[in-house]
């Protein structure tokens, strides 16, 4: 795409607000439902990427490590007014670049409102610790900022991920340079450019766009850059990884899950059954904790196989921008096809599929990348939908007998972000949340992701944890302090 394409443009945003570069490789946004061209964004090289952290770390030398911490949550709750205020026109413009149902917009930008008043309500609330109460010595702790830090994300929840790194990361005194997602960056400039309108200083929060090979690697190997905070897949992680080895700082993962769904044999199926569903299906099931693992007793598998596959059916998937859509499209063509090669590797390996199974049609619906619910019975656990995270609308039903089958097949796979666990049996609940190998259970409930509540994974699916207080600390690193008080301190060599 050129760079006099008369879309919107993108380039990035920094101290100096938009900055439109007059070479290098443009490239374009489609809207995932129509498949048409929405805006072109610039892919940043390394001469803009130590502009924007350098900016950045001017930023945090002059300006934000001298803000108090009243002020910065003050800033922080008017960014969140900037959110409520600007809600209906940011859920448009996350529609178009994401394809997600506006009411799955809605919900991720109030979710971000949230996040950001929580921030506010820490920022005067970051303490130290005192050691070791002797009289002839003072020794303290306290948490510092790393400077500037680097933020990655994808596209499946931009609302949320924007700020639940910025949000933490300001308050502990840091400037961010956010890595917009390369196929949906628009949501994020727009989101910045808002904090920056509400009042939080010029270079405290920024934004780079990019291909994700290219750009990500340039941002987070700069020796401006003191920590990483990256979600995404797990080879991505691993690069992060590698990155974070350039200059020696500290990484906070999330890499996805294939989280199990347990439903115990006195499970009340009304609520379990939608719950489990809709924990697959939302976004079109491009989310990190899907349930995409379905382990049903075996003394109501059979009653649960019928009436999953009875409401996936059921489910009406119609363009984001209907009323009458319970389910929008998924990100790309590209992945679309990716998801439903799966599939017919699964059917082909010897799962049943009772529902689903391809792209959605229909004359609206040509032009995007839409799929149909799919639901596989018999899943064994080596089959490849179990193994791999589909991130589509995919759920897999697997029968087992006993507490210890559930167990051993809940963690037979290399992830371990979360877990739910539906039944009334408070001895098999609490059984199953000390056992299964995830970073969050939640029992007869989904997707209860709380600002309050620090939320990470185990194994495969990363280290480190977002939200709760514990992230503001993921964002700061300890200085130990000792001062010697004794009146007569002893001298080396003299005594």
């Amino acid at each position: 795409m050129t760079d006099d394409s008369p879309l919107p443009r993108f380039g990035y945003l920094s101290a100096d607000g938009h900055v439109r570069p007059n070479r290098g490789e443009w490239f374009p946004v489609y809207n995932p439902a129509t498949g048409t061209v929405i805006a072109s964004a610039y892919e940043v090289g390394e001469s803009e990427i130590d502009l924007v952290v350098g900016q950045a770390q001017a930023a945090f030398a002059d300006t934000w490590r001298y803000v108090t911490p009243e002020k910065r949550g003050q800033l922080l709750s008017a960014w969140a007014d900037a959110l409520v205020d600007h809600r209906d026109e940011l859920a448009e413009l996350e529609v178009s670049e994401v394809g997600l149902l506006r009411s799955e917009v809605l919900g991720d930008i109030d979710a971000s409102v949230r996040t950001l008043r929580y921030y506010a309500g820490l920022a005067d609330k970051i303490e130290g610790k005192t050691y070791s109460n002797r009289r002839d010595r003072l020794a303290y702790g306290v948490r510092e900022p790393y400077g500037v830090v680097a933020g990655v994300n994808p596209y499946n929840g931009t609302p949320n991920f924007v700020v639940m790194k910025a949000a933490p990361a300001i308050i502990a005194g840091n400037c961010i340079v956010l890595k917009a997602p390369e196929i949906a960056p628009l949501y994020t400039f727009k989101v910045v450019e808002l904090a920056v309108a509400a009042g939080i200083p010029a270079g405290v929060v920024n934004v780079v766009t990019g291909r994700g090979s290219v750009v990500g690697p340039i941002l987070t190997e700069h020796p401006g850059i003191g920590m990483i905070a990256f979600t995404g897949s797990e080879s991505a992680g691993r690069s992060i990884i590698r990155s974070s080895a350039a200059n020696i700082v500290p990484v906070i993962l999330e890499l996805g899950g294939k989280s199990p769904a347990i439903l115990l044999p006195d499970a009340d199926l009304a609520t379990a059954v939608p719950s489990v569903l809709h924990s697959n299906f939302v976004k079109s099931g491009q989310s990190c904790v899907a349930g995409s693992r379905v382990l049903v007793h075996q003394s109501i598998y059979d009653e649960v196989c019928s009436d999953v596959s009875k409401r996936a059916a059921a489910i009406r998937v119609g363009l984001p921008t209907a009323a009458s859509s319970q389910m929008g499209t998924l990100i790309s063509q590209q992945h679309r096809s990716r998801v439903d090669a799966l599939v017919h590797r699964a059917v082909e390996a010897g799962a049943e599929c009772l529902a689903g199974g391809g792209p959605a049609d229909g004359a609206e619906l040509s032009s995007g990348a839409f799929y149909r619910p799919t639901v596989l019975a018999g899943v064994e656990d080596d089959n490849p939908v179990a193994t791999a995270e589909v991130f589509g609308p995919v759920a897999s039903l697997m029968p087992f007998s006993d507490l210890e089958e559930a167990v051993a097949r809940a963690n037979g796979t290399e992830f371990g972000l979360s877990a739910q666990v539906w039944g009334n049996d408070a001895r098999a609940i609490q059984h199953l949340a000390k056992n299964l190998d995830a970073g969050t259970i939640w029992v007869n409930t989904y997707r209860a992701f709380d600002p309050t509540v620090p939320f990470g994974g185990a194994k495969r699916s990363g280290f480190g944890v977002e939200y709760g207080f514990a992230a503001v600390e993921m964002y700061t690193r300890h200085k130990g302090i000792v001062w010697d008080l004794s009146t007569e301190p002893r001298m080396p060599y003299l005594d």
